[in-house]
């Protein structure tokens, strides 16, 4: 679809979460997901199958009728990451998805792209290379507006530690730096 002529036929195929999700504070979950599910376009019996089945994928269920704002930072950004999974969109675009979040979120969040990524292609945006190890199967690195690297996680990590040396200069009795260096592990 051309974003210019067909805006909103390209934005019901793509999932949006940004750094910062822009929640209403005043809805609750529930009322949120129905509003993004009508701007979307979905309505009737798919608007309310496509809420009840994001919150059960992002565990919302216990929260859904409390208000955003009193949810932990953790439940607002599975509020974020719901709405981006309304409508069942082809393509979901993430940014800095985990940031700010306890490690337990994080290991949450995780596997909600994980399970996204199943049916979406998943882009996530960071600059947090272990945040992008422990998701992603490809990575593109960007810089200036050009591909610089396009390849797995792990070959990437091969390809960064191969160009980095690390020099060591032990001072010392030679005798007894042999001795640190043998008892040394690697």
């Amino acid at each position: 679809y051309d974003v210019l002529d067909q805006a909103m036929e390209a934005r019901r195929h793509v999932g949006y979460l940004p750094e910062q999700p822009p929640l209403y504070m005043d809805m609750t979950p529930f009322e949120y997901l129905e509003f993004v599910g009508r701007a979307k376009k979905l309505s009737g019996d798919k608007l309310y199958k496509d809420i009840d089945r994001v919150i059960a994928k992002t565990s919302l269920g216990p929260v859904a009728n409390r208000l955003i704002k009193n949810l932990s930072k953790g439940y607002k950004q599975r509020v974020g990451f719901a709405q981006a999974l309304v409508g069942s969109p082809k393509v979901l675009v993430l940014d800095e998805p985990t940031g700010g979040l306890d490690p337990s979120q994080i290991i949450e969040i995780r596997e909600l792209i994980r399970s996204a990524g199943k049916s979406s292609t998943v882009i996530v945006s960071s600059h947090i290379l272990s945040e992008i190890q422990a998701i992603c199967d490809r990575v593109i690195v960007i810089h200036g507006g050009k591909v610089i690297a396009d390849d797995t996680p792990e070959s990437l990590s091969r390809m960064i530690l191969a160009t980095h040396r690390v020099v060591v200069r032990v001072f010392g009795e030679p005798e007894k730096v042999s001795e640190v260096l043998k008892a040394t592990p690697g």
